[in-house]
């Protein structure tokens, strides 16, 4: 995750604070229900957060945490954007002449109950786990509450039998207490991921139940898994007479119930037949975009994301790995999934956009989780909100990669070697004159040269 080095830096500030009271029965239900999801990075991120907030008025550089936690940065962008996409923590950013500081501002996680009730949440655990340990979590969190009977009577007091409040002040409460309930007035929490009915607005549910009429399973029960099953329309493009095949062959024929694990299994298994592939519908082969910097998208971009409306995302991957001779993996499908429940885009082609530029231009063989999470957050960061957007993204990095780095090296000057005379072509050596006092000393030596010579 390189993104992680422009995104966060050791010398950054950051500050704590806290938009729920925390308890020990809220590390249970992170412990057992959201650790599976987020990891052991993320949870431990979040454990240490908790304890920084007796110093929240004052900021820290980010290196404690990275020292705290014995990891590295991309590690711990990483852990945080996953906190993020759970609704644990929201981070807001501040950058002033002294620098830049995030504030992480913590969220309970949610109570077992709705927990288990959110289809998304449940579906993430039930795929992190498996069948048995979410079956074990499920009887863990169960709630016991007294059923009251003919044989079993209430004898309980309620407030007013055991406290008497004076009637007046009731009627006229001092301002401090006014100002007190002013002050912690609750507020409805949002940051939990919804299911996105933009994402299933093309859904005739009661035509589809209609198509169930015959089945074993009833009406009630297919309410009750509406939203897990019109997830499944998302992720793999889903047609109403198409589900209500698969739901028919994921029935229990002992139970007469709908087997929802085994209807995700069931579908997971038949991306052939989930995503059948036509001309019309083909994936482009990908075409370098210029690197100019016009906004205009060239035709080839234009088919490709013409191709990506049309296709569920887990449909749009399975027809690109198979141009390319692979197959979509099960971690895959875990991590298109993931990025839907977070409904960061609103748009599903976007999504698509992301699949074919990591297996296409990035050349990379899978869809990784890391990875994903890192494009993700670059493409909402520059506001990417249309397919169009996002091809104008994946053009960008064309731009960067085909412009030429300038060379820092400083010029040096060019030092201009001056070659001898005699070293040159066609040197001819000056004729000199000798005089007859030169002559008379050369031959002096030479008769020195001989005597010596001699005398040997």
């Amino acid at each position: 995750m390189q993104d992680a080095f422009f995104k966060l830096d050791p010398r950054d500030g950051f500050v704590v604070t806290d938009a729920n009271y925390l308890s020990d029965f809220d590390r249970q239900v992170l412990t057992y229900l959201y650790q599976p999801l987020m990891g052991t990075g993320a949870y431990s991120l979040y454990l240490l957060l908790w304890t920084q907030q007796s110093v929240a008025q004052k900021a820290q550089p980010h290196s404690t945490l990275l020292a705290l936690l014995n990891v590295d940065l991309p590690t711990l962008y990483e852990s945080r954007i996953r906190l993020e996409a759970l609704g644990l923590i929201k981070t807001y950013q501040q950058v002033n002449a002294a620098g830049r500081t995030f504030t992480y501002e913590l969220y309970a996680p949610q109570a077992p109950n709705a927990f288990f009730n959110d289809d998304l949440l449940s579906l993430l655990l039930y795929d992190a786990v498996g069948e048995d340990r979410f079956t074990q979590l499920k009887t863990q969190f169960r709630l016991h509450p007294v059923h009251p009977s003919a044989d079993l009577e209430e004898v309980s007091l309620n407030f007013l039998d055991v406290f008497h409040v004076n009637s007046q002040l009731l009627n006229h409460l001092p301002a401090t207490i006014a100002e007190a309930k002013s002050e912690f007035k609750t507020q409805p929490q949002t940051t939990q991921p919804q299911l996105d009915q933009r994402a299933t607005a093309d859904f005739d549910w009661p035509f589809f139940k209609q198509q169930l009429h015959a089945s074993f399973v009833s009406e009630r029960e297919l309410d009750q898994y509406h939203d897990q099953l019109l997830t499944l329309h998302a992720l793999y493009g889903l047609n109403e007479l198409e589900l209500a095949q698969y739901v028919n062959e994921s029935i229990n024929i002992t139970t007469n119930k709908l087997d929802f694990p085994a209807l995700k299994r069931l579908v997971a298994r038949q991306p052939a037949k989930v995503a059948p592939t036509t001309a019309s519908t083909a994936v482009p082969t990908p075409a370098p975009p210029t690197a100019t910097k016009d906004a205009a998208l060239s035709k080839n971009d234009q088919q490709l994301i013409a191709v990506s409306k049309q296709l569920a995302p887990v449909t749009f991957l399975t027809q690109l790995k198979q141009q390319q001779g692979g197959y979509v993996t099960d971690s895959e499908q875990r991590v298109l999934e993931r990025l839907m429940s977070r409904h960061v885009f609103a748009d599903a082609s976007i999504i698509n956009i992301l699949s074919h530029y990591v297996i296409s231009v990035r050349k990379m063989p899978t869809l990784t989780q890391a990875y994903v999470d890192g494009v993700a957050n670059g493409w909402l960061q520059h506001n990417v909100t249309t397919p169009e957007a996002a091809m104008q993204e994946v053009k960008s990095f064309y731009r960067q990669k085909q412009t030429p780095k300038r060379n820092t090296r400083s010029k040096q000057p060019i030092r201009k070697e001056t070659l001898p005379d005699w070293a040159k072509d066609g040197y001819k050596a000056p004729k000199q004159q000798v005089t007859a006092e030169q002559r008379a000393a050369v031959q002096k030596r030479l008769a020195a040269l001989q005597d010596n010579k001699d005398g040997e």
